[in-house]
Parts: structure tokens; C-alpha cells; sequence
């Protein structure tokens, strides 16, 4: 399948999608230090700027075959953390921008292109205005013609990242072939929400469509109706959950917990069978080399008074995953009674990023871009679903 990615960030939306199968064949990208890492990792793709001076024709005379548009709009006015002044934000209004682009290759295409549209936003787009925000989106890609969308609200700490991280991500469907095919499921969860339109377009309105978007509340795992939160004790400053794998439609938690080697030049290593790797001749060497349990640290912790503190513990306990990262503040780990601010290349691994995937910048450009991106590796679960499709 074919790739536009919008809003692109560091890419890290579209290094997920590629790994399930995907080819990146455009990008569109406003920030220059991001930018630059995109021109890193994908040299030869063509891309744009400003989205807003960005056309549909302008992406076919690039990439004349359009399969899946990827985009995450900015999210700062749908945020919990933000003002919430929704759709109608400065920032989280260039949502009319994506969505212009995508009525403009259609028509382009005469409806041949493009095939599937993944939108992906905070989980506090669902909850916007009281859910209209969230009616007002299906809207839009009812009137560019999408067919069937489905959207879930995923949290990367349940597909191999230690993370909370919650994401709503929105399936949008305009190929009738695809959409006949879609009885089930296109991403397989017992829980979710799907909404049917007609070919000529006709849409629920916007009342029903927020009410649904209320009631979603997908992102944990369930076990017999029982939600059941997978944690598991890293070896290093950082910590990775249990591995989980799709089958039959289902996360399913596998037996073999994924732990890092507390030197950043080595991998990952598995547990197998329960027994541990062979320990390595560098432990206790220069950087610390011996493995660490870590405790995580809100960022918005450090540097404030006692009665000025978070709302909740503002920590984890063994074995939790790490505080969202954000583009604001930057969390923290405490090992053996030391904390210490989380390195650039950590964030990286909290996103499901190969070390050093925004390197050659200012490290204060690297956290904004890690708050900003996409766990690599939910993207690549969503692109696994839909290559079925292809």
C-alpha cells in the first residue's frame, strides 16, 4: 500500500506503518528540526511544508497512486492539558486542512484514490465540546466519502512500549471493495465502535455520532471480562512490559518478558523458558552495565514545591509503565535512590524508535518530538490490519 503521511512529526507514524508493509511515497511536515530528521530517514520522498498551501494535485504529480493517508492533526486544543477549545482551535483546526486534501485527491481520482484514511489524536478528542468535536470528524470523512469507520482508543503500553500512552485512531474507510469486506472488525477488539455510511454519503448526525464517541473505551486488556493490567519489572534505567502478540483477533500476552540491557549499545534480549540470559562480562564495568529495577518520575514533579504537586503520586511502582510522554515536561527515573532525567534515547525506546531516530539536534528538540510522535509499534499493529485489505 501507498502512503501519504500529513502532519508527519519524526515520522515516527510512518516507520510503523512501513513495517507492517506500507510505502511511504509523500510527506507533509511545518517544523524544520523535524523536518530534518525526515530527510534523514527518507531521503528520496518528496515533501511539503505548509499544509495549508498544500493541494491534493500537487501530491499525485508525486505520488499518482494514493492507498492510505496517515495524518495526526494537532492535538493541543482537544487536549485534557490544553484550553479545549476543540475543532475550532488555532492549532487542532488544520484537522479542515487533512481533510480538504483528502476530498481533493478523491475527486482528482474520480473516488479511486485514496483507499483508507487513519487519523490518530488524544483520547481527549473523544470527550471534546462533550463528544461534538468528535461527531463533527466522522462528519467530515462521511461527506469525503468514507464508507465504514471504526475507531479505537489504543494505549501503547499494551503493544510492546512501556508507556502510557492513549490514542484515539480512527479507521475511515472509501474503497466499496474494502468495505464489503469489512463484517468484521478491521482492527479486531472485543470492544470499539463502527459507524456504517450510506455510498450516497448519508451520515448519522452529529448528536449520535458524539454520543458513541462517549461511549468508547477501548486500551486495556480484558481477560474474562476483567481488566487485567500486564506489568512486568524491567533489568535497566528503563522498563519494557511483557511482550504481546496479535492472534485470533486478540492481544495476547506471551511468557517471554522483554528486558533491556542496561548498556545502550546492546539489544534486546528475551527470556526464555524462564531463564535468564547468561550474564554479561560488563556488568558493573564503566556505564553502569549491571542491571537496574527503575522507578518512573512525573516530569511535572521535579521543581515544585510540596503542596504544588501533581495530582496523583506523581511516581510509579515497580514494574509500571512509564508517564505519557508529553512536549512539555521531561520525566524522570530513580534507581538505587538517584534520579535522573530520562535521556533522549530512552524517550526513543518509549516510543518504539531505533536509538538515536532524531539524533543531530538540540536535546530539548528531541523530547518535543518524542511527546509529539507515534508509538511506532501501535502504527504498526493498525498497518497489519488493514495490509489484509490490500
Amino acid at each position: 500500500m501507498k502512503l501519504l503521511s500529513l502532519f508527519s512529526g519524526v515520522g515516527g507514524f510512518d516507520l510503523g506503518l512501513e513495517q507492517a508493509g506500507m510505502t511511504t511515497v509523500f510527506q507533509c511536515e511545518w517544523d524544520k528540526h523535524a523536518t530534518k530528521v525526515l530527510e534523514r530517514h527518507w531521503p528520496t520522498v518528496p515533501r511539503w511544508g505548509d499544509i495549508s498551501t498544500l493541494t491534493g494535485a500537487h501530491v499525485l504529480n508525486f505520488a499518482p497512486e494514493i492507498d492510505v493517508v496517515a495524518w495526526g492533526s494537532p492535538c493541543q486544543d482537544l487536549s485534557i492539558a490544553g484550553r479545549r477549545t476543540g475543532l475550532d482551535g488555532t492549532r487542532s483546526s488544520l484537522f479542515y486542512e487533512g481533510t480538504r486534501i483528502i476530498k481533493e485527491i478523491r475527486e482528482a481520482t474520480n473516488g479511486r484514490y485514496p483507499r483508507i484514511s487513519i487519523w490518530e489524536n488524544v483520547a481527549g478528542a473523544l470527550s471534546s465540546n462533550s463528544g461534538l468535536d468528535f461527531g463533527r470528524v466522522l462528519d467530515e470523512m462521511a461527506e469525503a466519502g468514507s464508507l465504514e469507520q471504526e475507531w479505537r482508543v489504543l494505549d501503547a503500553q499494551y503493544f510492546g512500549v512501556p508507556q502510557r500512552r492513549r490514542r484515539v485512531f480512527l479507521v475511515s474507510v472509501f474503497d466499496s471493495s474494502i468495505a464489503e469486506r469489512c463484517a468484521e472488525p478491521i482492527l479486531p477488539f472485543t470492544e470499539g465502535m463502527r459507524r456504517h455510511t450510506s455510498p450516497g454519503g448519508r451520515k448519522a448526525t452529529t448528536a449520535t455520532a458524539s454520543i458513541d464517541a462517549r461511549a468508547d473505551r477501548v486500551g486495556s486488556q480484558t481477560d474474562n471480562g476483567n481488566e487485567r493490567i500486564v506489568k512486568n519489572l524491567s533489568a535497566s534505567d528503563w522498563k519494557f512490559p511483557q511482550q504481546q502478540q496479535a492472534h485470533d483477533g486478540k492481544i495476547v500476552v506471551t511468557k517471554q518478558p522483554i528486558v533491556f540491557e542496561n548498556s545502550r549499545r546492546d539489544g534486546v534480549r528475551l527470556y526464555r523458558d524462564d531463564v535468564a540470559h547468561t550474564l554479561q562480562a560488563h556488568m558493573g564495568t564503566g556505564g553502569n552495565n549491571t542491571p537496574l529495577a527503575a522507578i518512573g518520575i512525573q516530569g511535572n514533579v521535579i521543581g515544585r514545591q510540596h503542596h504544588n504537586g501533581p495530582a496523583g503520586k506523581g511516581h510509579t511502582e515497580e514494574g509500571d509503565p512509564m508517564f505519557t510522554l508529553n512536549t512539555i515536561d521531561q520525566h524522570a527515573v530513580a534507581t538505587e535512590l538517584v534520579v535522573r532525567r530520562l535521556t533522549p534515547i530512552e524517550c526513543e525506546r518509549l516510543m518504539g524508535w531505533p536509538d538515536d531516530w532524531t539524533a543531530g539536534q538540540a536535546d530539548s528538540h528531541r523530547y518535543k518530538q518524542c511527546g509529539n510522535g507515534v508509538a511506532s509499534p501501535v502504527a504498526q499493529w493498525i498497518g497489519e490490519q488493514l495490509m489484509r485489505f490490500a
